[in-house]
């Protein structure tokens, strides 16, 4: 479960609110090499990619997360899903002039 990677999560973005966004991307690539729809570290390498001004690649990253939640919220009501929803939606709509 997303739980295993905790560590890891909390790692890469500490990187990432450092300004170390070489090392955030380094710690979210290696998460979704085992853990390729961890949501949690999709979204980190998404807001990773902004900081590195690559937005068209942020932007792709950001659609596959969505995606992901899109399927987790049609199978019920989750507040967790919705919130995520609605974050990464405004994500791929800030993204989307690369």
């Amino acid at each position: 479960m997303e739980d295993q990677y905790a560590a890891e999560i909390g790692r890469a973005w500490a990187h990432l609110r450092q300004g170390n966004a070489t090392d955030a991307l380094h710690e979210f690539e290696e998460i979704l090499k085992s853990a390729p729809s961890h949501v949690d570290a999709l979204y980190g390498l998404g807001l990773t990619r902004v900081a590195q001004g690559q937005k068209e690649t942020a932007h792709s990253t950001f659609q596959k997360c969505l995606e992901i939640v899109d399927k987790e919220r049609a199978k019920g009501h989750n507040d967790r899903w919705e919130m995520l929803q609605r974050m990464i939606s405004q994500r791929v709509k800030e993204t989307k002039s690369a």
